[in-house]
């Protein structure tokens, strides 16, 4: 009888190992959404204004500006900080912060700012 308590005993604390380390296998993170590379193209009057937004898990990002006119083309990066709360997309480039309202849905991201002015990139 000793030897089935035993046994018994061996077995739930067994069960109860793999279950816990089961659930530590499948820690499952949450990444905002957010998180990844998002672009938008736009030509007007002969000029082609190509803008990527590249949001990092560590709250960095870089932004890549490419504006193209008669066959010249310059390209800006700049590197920035950004926080989400609720729909509000915080950003703070060269020292100065912008509060935007921004959505996604599927694969588009919204962004607009407090005067109404939209973007909307597409994941890349």
């Amino acid at each position: 009888m000793k030897n089935l308590k035993y046994v018994l005993i061996v077995f739930v604390a067994l069960t109860a190992m793999i279950a816990c380390n089961n659930d530590d296998d499948d820690d499952d993170r949450y990444v905002n959404p957010i998180v990844g590379t998002w672009g938008m193209s736009e030509t007007e009057d002969g000029f082609t204004i190509t803008v990527s937004v590249t949001f990092l898990e560590n709250n960095k990002g870089t932004i890549v500006t490419t504006i193209s006119f008669e066959g010249e083309t310059e390209t800006d990066t700049s590197s920035f900080t950004w926080r989400t709360s609720g729909d509000q997309l915080t950003m703070v480039i060269d020292g100065e912060t912008d509060v935007l309202t921004y959505s996604i849905s599927g694969n588009k991201l919204t962004v607009t700012d407090d005067e109404g002015f939209e973007l909307v990139f597409t994941r890349e």
